[in-house]
């Protein structure tokens, strides 16, 4: 005779008491957190130097980026928000509180910046009542200064040191270590699982719709599955070890993702050498996009559609177990 162990009262009582269990926990490590941060900002408070005058308000603030426009900050505007350009020009005459990330966009200074200063293939000038209070982070860009111009902070140029780029923080647009972790899980799966994450690549390469409707469907499906799990806290390790394979999957697909990004640029910038070593390709790739997911306001489209993309490959290729179509080209090894 079997005994329904989920109909048991006893089991039924014992849930019952795990859940308020776990419940009481939950409100006691919320209420223990709130009472840390308070406690973090009446310190902070009382350590914050008061300034002799009340600064000026705020006239303003951008919520989106620029795409190819001159965005022009008038002596007397006081702008609460970062600025964020992709082409044409940035001139500031009155104050910016908050960052200054251009791209491509030439910047220039005639007024005070409270924050730091980032550029990707942009100049900086300094004119002479400029003042910036952060550092100014130049990638692929040059920096000019005036005789009055003043900097509160360092210049640092990623571009022309490798040190640099690893000791130092490259601000909330480009995160050295998750770049870095990016970095050392690639080369690990390269190099223990190879052909696993070749399958993923071609699978990606071949069947790129169906992988991103598959993975689509898996993240908007794996919360409510997970749900389900936990709400049995016998399957609790179920729910576990399947939350633990998806994280799994993700990673495995973005490192297949990752080199067929770097082989796509290897061919195409460099084709006249043969780059058949796949882990340097690997390594370019996943560089590159991790830097792309870094941008603001569109990275995390890029991550997301990669991330999609390989964890739909991963799937429908078991994990890069078993090849789901046949390619056109013989897989590269």
């Amino acid at each position: 005779m079997k005994h329904n162990i989920v109909g048991n009262p006893v089991f039924a009582r014992l849930v019952s008491i795990a859940r308020h269990y776990l419940l009481l926990l939950l409100l006691f490590a919320g209420g223990l957190i709130a009472w840390h941060s308070e406690s973090d900002r009446a310190l902070a408070a009382e350590h914050q130097p008061q300034p002799s005058s009340p600064p000026p308000s705020c006239t303003g603030a951008y919520h989106k980026a620029f795409f190819g426009s001159i965005v022009v900050v008038n002596s007397g505007e006081v702008i609460c928000s970062n600025i964020t350009a992709f082409g044409g020009k940035i001139i500031i005459q009155g104050l910016v509180r908050g960052d200054v990330v251009a791209f491509g966009s030439d910047l220039i200074i005639n007024g005070h910046v409270d924050g730091q200063v980032t550029t990707y293939g942009s100049n900086v000038t300094m004119q002479s009542d400029a003042r910036v209070n952060g550092d100014i982070r130049l990638c692929g860009g040059h920096w000019f200064s005036g005789p009055q111009s003043q900097l509160h902070g360092s210049v640092l140029e990623c571009t022309k040191s490798v040190g640099l780029l690893v000791i130092s923080d490259l601000g909330p647009d480009i995160r050295f270590w998750s770049l870095l972790t990016w970095l050392v899980l690639s080369v690990l799966l390269t190099v223990l699982l190879p052909e696993h994450v070749m399958l993923v690549r071609t699978t990606a390469t071949t069947k790129t719709r169906r992988s991103l409707v598959l993975g689509l469907l898996s993240v908007l499906l794996a919360p409510a599955v997970l749900a389900v799990l936990i709400a049995l806290i016998v399957s609790i390790p179920l729910a576990i070890i399947i939350f633990v394979g998806l994280l799994t999957a993700w990673a495995l697909g973005t490192v297949a993702i990752g080199w067929h990004i770097g082989a796509m640029l290897f061919h195409k910038f460099a084709p006249q050498h043969r780059y058949n070593i796949r882990l340097v390709q690997v390594v370019v790739g996943i560089t590159v996009l991790t830097l792309a997911g870094s941008i603001p306001y569109i990275g995390w489209l890029v991550s997301l559609f990669s991330g999609l993309l390989g964890l739909g490959a991963v799937l429908l290729s078991r994990f890069g177990t078993r090849l789901y179509s046949q390619p056109k080209h013989p897989l590269p090894l």
